[in-house]
């Protein structure tokens, strides 16, 4: 009898637990704590590089929507280092010192995986005859996408180190 019973519920078990859904990898992407921008992470860059060329002085509180938790509560506690003062007063969303009067972010929609809580995209940008590229890592708050931080790409950096989150944190 014992044996009968288990060789029933076994073969049901397995068949229940082949029909089960699957979820994805991360289906918590986190809280943000602060405004978001609309938009996919190819969508957002774009309009954060549109606002930086129209408002080139504008500080990082106007720049708030745009920008992960975790980066804006670290360009807040930098821009009060006066080590900082440098990079700060030049743009730090850029790798060169000239500000850029144009910006082109990548499309994202070759990004297979729309679970992703990372992408990085490749922004061309411009100022006059001069034209660089630099690399800005998008991450998901919430529903939101925005800025974590920038690769300088662009030859000529004014920053002292690899990216923006480097250039401003002293170990």
């Amino acid at each position: 009898m014992r044996y009968s019973v288990l060789t029933f519920v076994m073969p049901c078990a397995l068949l229940l637990s082949a029909c089960t859904t699957v979820s994805p990898a991360f289906k918590d992407i986190g809280t943000r704590s602060g405004p978001c921008v609309e938009g996919g992470p190819d969508t957002v860059a774009q309009k954060f590089y549109d606002y930086r060329i129209a408002n080139p002085n504008s500080d990082f509180t106007a720049l708030r929507p745009w920008l992960s938790d975790d980066l804006a509560k670290m360009l807040t506690a930098a821009s009060r280092d006066t080590r900082n003062a440098t990079l700060l007063k030049a743009d730090p969303f850029s790798s060169r010192s000239v500000a850029p009067q144009e910006a082109n972010v990548a499309s994202a929609s070759r990004i297979p995986n729309t679970d992703a809580r990372n992408i990085p995209l490749r922004v061309t940008l411009s100022s006059g005859n001069q034209s660089w590229q630099d690399e800005v890592l998008m991450i998901r708050e919430g529903q939101c996408w925005a800025v974590d931080d920038v690769r300088y790409l662009g030859g000529t950096v004014h920053a002292p180190a690899g990216t923006l989150r480097q250039s401003v944190e002293h170990r």
